[in-house]
């Protein structure tokens, strides 16, 4: 059984540092992503040899999924947002549950509590499995 503290919600001044703290993460992320795109280089692809195309390729790869990563964080930022504005902040979307101050405080982005989190990582984690059996049997 969870600690009763955990289920409290924040406070609506909590709340509104957690808006000021998701936007300036969301400035940080913006400037982090804009900065990338301005150093990157146009003639990265014009390289003398095969090796050098291969490391090439490879940030080029790297550079993708950190893209990738700060776009989902973006939208999750986002997400958090129209949900302190709606008054749904401190509400699990999945079973309306409580999502718990410390949950929040530490990962303001998330719209599960704790025990749906967990479910949701569980089915992740089989479907996983699954899928490195089937791409086993494959081979």
């Amino acid at each position: 059984m969870a600690d009763p503290l955990e289920l409290e919600p924040l406070s609506d001044a909590q709340v509104d540092q957690q808006r000021t703290s998701l936007l300036e993460k969301r400035e940080r992320v913006l400037a982090a992503v804009k900065s990338a795109e301005q150093n990157q280089d146009p003639d990265e692809l014009r390289v003398a040899d095969e090796m050098d195309l291969s490391s090439v390729g490879y940030d080029q790869a790297f550079e993708y999924r950190l893209r990738d990563r700060d776009a989902t964080l973006l939208k999750k930022i986002d997400k958090a947002l129209r949900r302190i504005d709606a008054g749904e902040y401190n509400f699990c979307e999945e079973c309306d549950g409580v999502i718990g101050a410390p949950r929040l405080l530490a990962r303001p982005e998330a719209n599960l509590c704790i025990d749906c989190k967990e479910k949701q990582e569980h089915v992740e984690k089989m479907y996983e499995k699954r899928r490195q059996r089937m791409t086993s049997f494959e081979m």
